[in-house]
């Protein structure tokens, strides 16, 4: 069986965004540019969910058949550039770019947060992987201490990038008195 991000796992995801976003704005007292910033967050979200953990494929005998029986621990890297700075590394870094640029929008941010931020994005990201692992019982993609590194590096790229946005946004805003709309006043919060 082939399990995709699309049907009920997609409209879950959906409808948990609209749970998040009753909540935020009922008990937290959230404005609605807040929910706007969340849901950009929850489809950036969608889509690294899509593009690391599915699809899934769960077929009894499909690992012996086409990857020679892969373990699923053997293949395994707990050894940060075990195998050098390549393309996945790349990716990998500019998958979390998003991350770090975007969670000062929902969050008061600082380096530090936005960096622990980007570990704990990439561990929940390798450990979802190894459970997709273990319950087909092989594995296609690979479990890996460098991609949860690279993780951090795009949170850290990310947070410094907005960090030069909000220079550039203080900037403009004090010489063109930008008018008090919500965006506006979001990010002047951030």
């Amino acid at each position: 069986m082939v399990y995709s991000f699309n049907g009920w796992r997609l409209i879950s995801f959906i409808c948990l965004y609209f749970a998040f976003a009753a909540y935020f704005k009922i008990k937290r007292k959230k404005e609605i540019i807040y929910l706007f910033f969340l849901a950009a967050m929850w489809v950036y979200l969608g889509e690294v969910i899509s593009c690391t953990q599915f699809p899934i494929h769960a077929v009894e005998g499909y690992g012996e058949r086409f990857f020679d029986g892969q373990n699923v621990w053997r293949e395994m890297n707990f050894i940060p550039f075990k195998m050098g700075f390549d393309w996945t590394c790349l990716l990998n870094i500019i998958m979390t770019i998003p991350l770090g640029f975007g969670l000062p929008f929902l969050i008061k941010g600082t380096y530090k947060k936005m960096c622990i931020s980007g570990f704990v994005f990439g561990v929940a990201i390798e450990l979802g992987q190894l459970v997709s692992a273990l319950y087909a019982g092989y594995t296609f993609r690979s479990v890996d201490i460098t991609d949860v590194v690279c993780n951090f590096f795009g949170a850290f790229i990310g947070y410094s990038l907005f960090k030069i946005f909000k220079v550039g946004f203080n900037w403009l805003d004090q010489k063109l008195l930008l008018k008090g709309n919500p965006v506006v006043e979001h990010i002047r919060s951030c």
